[in-house]
C-alpha cells in the first residue's frame, strides 16, 4: 500500500511537469543548488529531470497521511549529474493547486535507508 501512495505521488508530480506546472525553489534549496552547480556543475535542469525520473526505489520517507497539510511532501535519494552525485532530494506538491516545491536538494549527511529499494 504504501509503494501505491508514494507511486500516486510520483505520477502526480510527472502529470504537474508535462503540463507545464511551476517547479520552485525555496531560498534553502536555492543556495544548496547553488554550491551543487558550483561543485558539481548541477543546474535546475538536472534537479529537473531527476524529479521526472524517479521511481519509489528512490523514496526515503514522507507523506503526511494526515492530509491536513498544504503540500504533500516526500524525500528521495537520487544520483544527479555526469559525476552521478547522491542527493537527498525533498519536495512538495500543492494540495489545492499545482505547484511543485523544492525544499531541499544536496548530498546526504548520512546514509539513507531506501525501504522500496529492490
Amino acid at each position: 500500500a504504501n509503494v501505491k501512495i508514494v507511486q500516486e505521488f510520483l505520477d502526480e508530480t510527472k502529470e504537474r511537469i508535462s503540463n507545464g506546472a511551476t517547479i520552485t525553489f525555496t531560498k534553502k534549496s536555492q543556495d544548496e543548488l547553488t554550491l551543487l552547480n558550483i561543485d558539481h556543475d548541477i543546474t535546475i535542469e538536472d534537479i529537473e529531470a531527476a524529479i521526472f525520473y524517479l521511481t519509489p526505489s528512490n523514496y526515503y520517507r514522507g507523506i503526511d497521511p494526515s492530509k491536513s497539510a498544504d503540500f504533500n511532501v516526500c524525500a528521495f535519494y537520487t544520483e544527479i549529474g555526469l559525476e552521478r552525485i547522491g542527493i537527498y532530494l525533498k519536495y512538495g506538491l500543492e494540495v489545492k493547486g499545482l505547484q511543485i516545491l523544492i525544499f531541499s536538494n544536496h548530498p546526504p549527511k548520512y546514509p539513507m535507508d531506501q525501504p522500496f529499494k529492490d
